[in-house]
């Protein structure tokens, strides 16, 4: 009876849940959905990474064995054109509007600095939170400068991914491992002084074509834990992006603005997961733990989402006492709970991915219409005949031909239009 009530209670289905965020991010989500048709996930994803980030390292949480931090690395999963850069980057407006702000201070700074003839005291340096084209050298240097830590956003993370190693051979993918955990950056440089960084926080937040998630798992990257490390995120409720002539409600940009500030203004704490809250966790932990005891990938996957489990509940407590401007160190049940749903969906998810990783089968890269069209067309067939049922398919003009000359789907038998499907 446990093991059901536990699938029951925390099953969040393949839609993100995202009434885990406080009334006011609930009504922005809902409000840029309904004009300007941003994907309800792909937002949510980018404002939960931005929340983390703003928390950075002024907040942990102690759960009775080890301390967590609210270290993400999240993963939108879509093909090219379907809308997923523009949520993200609407999610991370209230910290870029900061980062200018820095800037702009910055510069001032170096103006005073640059007029003294004595260059007294410390050479001013900007303070970044997100960094999207940069070097291993600049990221350290960032960390360095920015005590809270730091979002990594790349509209395509496979691009990222293929720069590892490129400044010098060997170590980044490692790097990055360490990073997971909040560890210590140490960098001894021959012309400059020597970097350290205690406590890291490094937040990861980008996008990937469903086609590019193989490339992803290589380079052993699936085997040495780097690829179980990202929460994915690959919604089946993709539905085209409609022109409205509307924008989202200024209130609700305002709301989203003032709760990022709030995290970051929010004071040092650690939050103390109790007795109950510890149990609660336990109750699901044992329970999903035996279920994926006997299959390695979902054992792998389970161990990374225990991790995250502790993460997502400080992030969402936080986000809770940001919204009403009320802080303390304690973490309440609802927020334990919220975690472990979102935590479901995660694993949802991040199934279908592992499943598209490894499959060999050519129709996983297609949309649902030319799966159902595929299947539907006869083994072999002449293009005339076959019209129709592209036509219900809703595939017409230039697609056609682009469709039938996917060579690893069709044979053409000869120049008069006749077709045969490489499998059924």
């Amino acid at each position: 009876m446990l093991s059901k009530a536990i699938d029951r209670e925390f099953n969040s289905g393949y839609c993100f849940p995202y009434e885990i965020f406080p009334e006011s991010v609930q009504a922005i989500i809902k409000d840029a959905k309904d004009t300007i048709g941003f994907n309800p996930d792909y937002l949510s994803t980018g404002i939960l990474s931005n929340c983390a980030t703003a928390i950075g390292n002024t907040v942990t949480l102690f759960n009775g064995s080890y301390i967590s931090q609210p270290i993400l690395w999240l993963a939108i999963i879509g093909r090219s054109g379907i809308g997923k850069t523009h949520p993200l980057k609407f999610a991370k407006k209230p910290i870029e509007e900061k980062d200018k702000q820095n800037y702009i201070e910055f510069q001032g700074l170096m103006q005073n600095y640059e007029s003294q003839e004595d260059k007294k005291g410390n050479r001013p340096n900007y303070i970044k939170s997100i960094l999207e084209d940069f070097t291993p050298e600049k990221l350290a240097e960032s960390l360095q400068h920015n005590e809270k830590g730091i979002l990594i956003f790349k509209d395509e993370l496979i691009g990222w991914i293929n720069s590892f190693d490129q400044y010098k051979k060997g170590g980044d993918q490692q790097k990055y491992l360490e990073f997971f955990n909040g560890g210590t950056l140490s960098v001894d440089r021959v012309s400059k002084p020597p970097i350290r960084v205690e406590k890291t926080n490094v937040n990861i937040l980008g996008g990937m074509q469903p086609a590019l998630l193989k490339a992803m798992a290589s380079n052993n990257r699936s085997d040495d834990g780097f690829l179980a490390r990202f929460l994915f995120v690959y919604p089946t409720n993709i539905k085209p992006n409609l022109f409205t002539g509307k924008t989202v409600q200024p209130i609700h940009v305002e709301n989203y603005k003032r709760l990022i500030l709030g995290l970051y203004d929010a004071p040092a704490t650690i939050l103390k997961a109790t007795d109950s809250q510890i149990k609660i966790y336990q109750q699901w932990q044992h329970k999903k733990a035996k279920d994926c005891h006997n299959d390695d990938l979902e054992t792998l996957i389970q161990s990374k989402l225990e991790t995250y489990v502790w993460r997502l509940a400080l992030i969402i407590e936080m986000m809770q006492q940001a919204s009403q401007n009320k802080f303390k160190d304690s973490l309440s049940d609802a927020s334990i709970y919220k975690a472990l749903k979102l935590i479901e969906y995660f694993r949802i998810n991040t199934l279908r991915v592992y499943d598209k990783i490894l499959s060999s089968n050519p129709l996983e890269d297609l949309p649902i219409n030319k799966i159902d069209l595929f299947n539907a067309l006869p083994m072999e067939f002449k293009r005339i005949d076959v019209l129709p049922l592209f036509e219900d398919h809703k595939i017409k003009g230039g697609s056609v031909n682009r469709f039938l000359g996917n060579k690893s789907l069709f044979i053409r038998i000869d120049t008069r239009g006749n077709y045969k499907k490489k499998f059924n």
